[in-house]
């Protein structure tokens, strides 16, 4: 046995000492300075040296210091401590104001405001049984705290089965604070292992308050934040098709682990949904594919939906991605999604890509398919798409150039199908310094297209070629003015730029569009655009003069902008030809002035406008403007105007409202104004203390038919230190409320 004396109380191998400690600690160390260690298999180790949590922060190992006021401490036999004790061996602290210690058994006996620490726990009680030598001990009428998680609770006997175990019997425990246990779990038998960090209870009762609500026949759950399979919180779906969900974790290992979830769906049967997550040096993903074996309400078919997100990192150089989506059926999201956007998907990508990044050149292959949901939103797949760039390095007025090029293959079924070959050269020097600039740029595109059209008379198809090469030149040229307001607080700048474009017209109508679209002019930002379409299957003529000016308001201190205002309108000086089939001729030539604003008007309240005003009969075509209010209250207020020409007309308002400290109300709603329908809504209301908070969203949405709403219902109830129960209401409000965290 060792011992190691600090201060108060202490103790010489070699000789047998009785006293009571009425000098200063200082004094006593003086006395036994000079005491010679004699050989032993005890060896005793003298510390001075007090912590906050013991008597050192160092100890020797299996080591015994101690503490006292007073004390008798005998070689063999029973030795006596009294008051203020600290007993300390390795990481084991006992604090109490009575101690007995036999030397021979190394039993420790501790009474009177007991407290035991370890590494991991904090243990109290009015006495205490303890083994140095065996690390075990009975603990009666104790309460208990466990490691950084908050967890507490009490328990009639804890035993301390070896160095690392204790188990509770008829224990309870919360991670409510003390004197306010809102909830807790009742337990017959605990252990706490702090070697893996785990505990085990069995039957175990959920309670709120003293009311009994769950019963648990056994289970399992980490003592820190490590994963740890087991089944995990269920959760009640309430909508149209209504059902309990059962999860179970699997830790594998510590790069992947998976998820299974079995779902009880009324008046469809049985869902199982699984996850599967990986990471390594090479690799990382995750793997779902979720099926009912048979639908009742679907003729009894087999329906699933998959999803993979792969990436292999080869070296810094390449890479492979891989994302794909599928169904069983176009009507498996209407069934069971539970927002607009979800419901309405009108095809699922199926990518696989190679990318080499080897600066200054980059190069990809990929093949791009889709399964395709809406029959009036059906895209091309591309098989395969190589795309190969240059760009080399330089300098902020040096000349730059560069290449793009691609080379993809389009199909599609009853289309057209075919290849394409594109590549665009550019180069652009820039003049100027902080007060101006000046920067051309020519870019030549050339265009093959290699197209299977079919014969109206045979099943064959011939080789039809089509090739476009078009030449683009861009001026831009910009000033920069600048004034300093209230003492040099704040600067205000003044931007006015002039961008011309000229690309010369040519017939593009023999073209198919296999990518193209065209561009909706509602924004400041496409004022300066080289082309209006999208894609490589049409090249706008242009011969067109913009002209904009910008203002800003910034904090020189802060480094802030505070305010933005531009406005900007296209002078056309030709007719714009090149059209998407069934197209007509832009022939006006002035576009739409263009507005935009933006800026905060405090800490708390932003705004930010854009608008275009028709240049003849001075309408508004199209806008948006959104209004953001948040303040340390955790007050929320959003809404949002937005038209889109004749396509779109649509109001949504959002916020969060705390009632008081624990209370608060979410909701929000998007209105069609065109329509005068609305697309959807949602409510909550949310409860939280310092132990436990619960969250109710009711939820309205279209459907994807244009007619019926469907009403799910998301209850989620959060124990701190232990997760959620419950559907995931955060999820729904954090998408649907700007700006909205958890608090």
């Amino acid at each position: 046995m060792k011992f190691s004396a600090s201060f108060k109380t202490i103790l010489c191998t070699g000789f047998i000492a009785s006293f009571s400690a009425t000098h200063a600690k200082q004094i006593i160390a003086e006395e036994y300075a000079s005491c010679v260690v004699a050989p032993s298999t005890s060896p005793i180790a003298l510390d001075l040296k007090s912590t906050q949590q013991g008597i050192t922060d160092k100890p020797v190992k299996d080591a015994i210091y101690l503490e006292a006021d007073t004390g008798k401490i005998r070689k063999q036999g029973v030795s006596t401590l009294d008051g203020d004790i600290i007993i300390q061996q390795n990481t084991t602290i006992f604090k109490a104001d009575q101690a007995k210690i036999n030397r021979d058994t190394e039993q420790v006996i501790a009474k009177g405001n007991v407290v035991l620490t370890d590494s991991n726990y904090e243990l109290k009680s009015p006495e205490i049984e303890y083994n140095l030598k065996s690390k075990t001990g009975t603990i009666k009428d104790a309460t208990y705290s466990v490691g950084q998680s908050g967890l507490r609770g009490k328990s009639s006997e804890i035993k301390k089965i070896d160095e690392n175990r204790l188990k509770l019997q008829d224990a309870t425990f919360t991670s409510c604070p003390a004197n306010l246990d809102s909830w807790h779990l009742a337990s017959s038998d605990i252990v706490l292992d702090n070697k893996t960090q785990i505990g085990n209870a069995k039957n175990v009762t959920f309670n709120v308050g003293k009311v009994p609500v769950f019963y648990f026949p056994w289970l399992r759950f980490p003592m820190n934040d490590q994963r740890l399979s087991g089944f995990l919180t269920p959760s009640v779906k309430l909508q149209s098709n209504e059902g309990i969900s059962l999860p179970y974790y699997f830790n594998l290992a510590p790069n992947y682990d998976a998820t299974l979830r079995l779902t009880t769906i009324n008046n469809t049967g049985v869902q199982i949904d699984s996850e599967f997550r990986y990471l390594s040096k090479l690799n990382k993903g995750t793997l779902e594919y979720d099926f009912i074996p048979e639908d009742a309400s679907y003729d009894d078919q087999q329906r699933y939906y998959f999803k993979i997100d792969h990436q292999t990192k080869f070296n810094k150089q390449t890479r492979l991605n891989l994302k794909a989506e599928g169904v069983s059926d176009a009507d498996f999201f209407d069934d069971f999604s539970s927002s607009l956007e979800t419901s309405t998907r009108p095809a699922l990508e199926r990518r696989l890509e190679v990318l080499n990044i080897n600066k200054p050149w980059s190069a990809s292959v990929a093949v791009e398919d889709y399964q395709v949901l809406d029959s009036d939103d059906d895209p091309y797949s591309k098989l395969p798409e190589l795309k190969l760039s240059y760009t080399p390095k330089s300098g902020p007025n040096d000349l730059k150039v560069g290449l793009d090029s691609e080379l993809v293959y389009f199909d599609k079924a009853d289309e057209t199908n075919g290849a394409r070959a594109d590549i665009k050269f550019t180069a652009s020097k820039k003049w100027g310094d902080d007060s101006w600039y000046f920067k051309p740029k020519l870019s030549l595109e050339h265009t093959i297209y290699s197209l299977d059209v079919s014969s109206s008379d045979e099943d064959t198809y011939t080789k039809s070629s089509i090739d476009r090469t078009l030449p683009t030149v861009t001026l831009d040229a910009g000033l920069f003015f600048d004034r300093h307001l209230k003492n040099n607080k704040y600067t205000q700048t003044l931007e006015p730029r002039v961008f011309y474009t000229y690309t010369p017209y040519k017939d593009q109508s023999d073209i198919p569009i296999f990518d193209t679209a065209l561009t909706n002019f509602s924004e400041s930002n496409q004022l300066f655009l080289e082309n209006r379409f999208t894609g490589k299957d049409r090249i706008a003529d242009n011969s067109k003069l913009t002209f904009a000016v910008t203002s800003r308001i910034q904090n020189r201190d802060l480094g802030r902008e505070l305010f933005k205002a531009s406005i900007g309108q296209v002078f056309n000086f030709s007719d714009r030809k090149v059209t998407l089939p069934e197209g007509t001729i832009s022939t006006g030539t002035r576009s739409d002035l263009v507005l935009e604003l933006s800026g905060r008007l405090n800490d708390n309240f932003r705004v930010s406008a854009t608008a275009s005003l028709n240049n003849e009969d001075k309408s508004v075509s199209s806008y948006y403007l959104r209004l953001n209010y948040q303040d340390e209250k955790k007050r929320i207020a959003n809404i949002s105007l937005r038209k889109l020409d004749t396509e779109l007309d649509q109001l949504s308002m959002s916020g969060s409202l705390p009632i008081n400290d624990k209370w608060s109300m979410v909701g929000s709603v998007d209105q069609d104004l065109k329509n005068n329908r609305n697309l959807e809504a949602l409510v909550g209301v949310e409860y939280q203390d310092c132990c436990w908070k619960t969250r109710l969203v009711v939820k309205r949405y279209l459907t994807s038919d244009n007619i019926t709403y469907d009403n799910p219902v998301f209850l989620e109830f959060e124990l701190k230190g232990l997760g959620n129960i419950g559907r995931s209401a955060t999820s729904q409000i954090k998408e649907k409320i700007y700006g909205y965290d958890d608090f």
